[in-house]
């Protein structure tokens, strides 16, 4: 009895050795297919020029690329495209067993990645079209487990509007967790650098969420993201947080699903930054012909908090709760837009030193019976508000798309 249980031991690590050989062996001869192919014929291929210092194999990291740069089309003459100090593919073993290929994991250090935009087009798109011609989407047929970003700088210029960004020192991880379909869960922290009107705008970002796709795209989408130490200008926000539970995107507006958290806190924009306080004193105005009070002259802007809530369902678009605490102004409001009956039901609460205003607003969404009763300039005034609030909720949110309305 106790020779057969040694036989079938020394079988099962016979078979378990030589299957550790075998993978080990693919393993291998796949590092040395892509080192070997990582060569100026490579780089003719994609129209571009690579170049790295050195490349090897790592039975724990797999094949290691050290200093490897991609020109843009069609040498360095024209720029470097993409630059990173290293870059690690380690294959998933598994797959390399049955002839296909998957990657446990991609680790890219302090990468550089340079990208540009006119006329609508980008200058990565001669990549795009090397990508496996396939109907599926992207997000089906990535084969990486996890992808892992650290030190990343992304520069992009875009013509067409004129803006340019650039995310700096940023640590990005994307983990794809299901075989079946695309669910991505994304991790984002670095600094944000952009131009607005001429001034540079900072913040330090951070995104965490999860993507969920299926065969018709972007299913859902649950996460939060903060932006700290925000700076325009003169003008500073301490800190935004924003979180959101998103479903049934793919979907007409009618049937989407969402809900969303925003806060504020921390702004301050001096007279002289651009034209803020010029349009707060505008909209200062409105608000005191209404109060019937003259409304003080705001020089600096200073916003304590803002807590917004909103909540998209049944072609309903409703922000549930809305509180501004301002230096001049603090505001409550609640703002319901119905899609199917195309109307709205609105309260809007203001107080200004000793002087302070309930509106409520109800009825068809182009011209809701305002209370208490106006002037006919006012009444045709805050009509006009509410048809433009409306209007550019709209674009974002379609409710009344396909809503038959006699």
């Amino acid at each position: 009895m106790r020779r057969r249980v040694k036989i079938f031991a020394a079988i099962i690590l016979v078979s378990g050795t030589g299957a550790g050989v075998f993978a080990y062996s693919r393993y291998k001869n796949f590092s040395e297919s892509i080192m070997q192919r990582l060569d100026s014929r490579t780089g003719q291929m994609l129209g571009r020029r690579i170049r790295f210092k050195k490349i090897g194999f790592s039975p724990l990291k797999g094949v290691v690329i050290a200093g490897v740069c991609v020109s843009r089309a069609p040498d360095f003459s024209k720029g470097t495209f993409f630059c990173a100090d290293r870059i690690a593919l380690r294959p998933e073993i598994a797959l390399l067993m049955k002839s296909r290929l998957g990657f446990a994991e991609v680790r890219i250090t302090n990468p550089v990645i340079s990208v540009r935009e006119k006329d609508g087009k980008w200058d990565f798109e001669d990549l795009l079209a090397l990508l496996p011609k396939t109907s599926k989407g992207l997000y089906l047929t990535w084969n990486a487990k996890k992808l892992i970003l650290t030190g990343a700088k992304v520069e992009a210029d875009l013509a067409s509007s004129g803006r340019s960004f650039a995310l700096e020192n940023a640590d990005i991880t994307v983990e794809h967790y299901s075989g079946l379909a695309g669910n991505f869960a994304l991790e984002l922290n670095g600094g944000l650098k952009s131009a607005v009107n001429g001034q540079l705008l900072t913040s330090d970002v951070s995104i965490k969420t999860d993507l969920n796709f299926d065969y018709a795209g972007l299913t859902a989408a649950f996460g939060g993201a903060e932006f700290t130490g925000a700076a325009l200008g003169a003008a500073t926000l301490k800190k935004t947080a924003l979180s959101w539970e998103l479903f049934n995107m793919a979907k007409p507006a009618a049937e989407m699903n969402y809900v969303a958290h925003l806060t504020a806190e921390g702004l301050f924009i001096p007279e002289q930054s651009g034209g803020a306080s010029a349009s707060v004193n505008a909209a200062l105005r409105t608000l005191s012909s209404v109060m019937g009070k003259e409304a003080p002259r705001i020089e600096d802007i200073e916003l304590e908090s803002l807590a917004l809530d909103l909540a998209l369902k049944d072609g309903a678009l409703r922000l549930t709760h809305l509180s501004i605490d301002t230096n001049f102004l603090d505001i409550g409001a609640e703002y319901a837009l119905n899609g199917p009956a195309r109307s709205v039901d609105i309260r809007f609460g203001a107080r200004a030193g000793k002087n302070k205003l309930d509106l409520t607003a109800r009825g068809p969404m182009d011209a809701p019976e305002i209370t208490p009763a106006m002037s006919a300039t006012l009444d045709r005034k805050l009509t006009g508000i509410i048809r433009g609030i409306n209007s550019f909720l709209l674009k974002i949110f379609p409710v009344t798309q396909g809503v038959n309305h006699v």
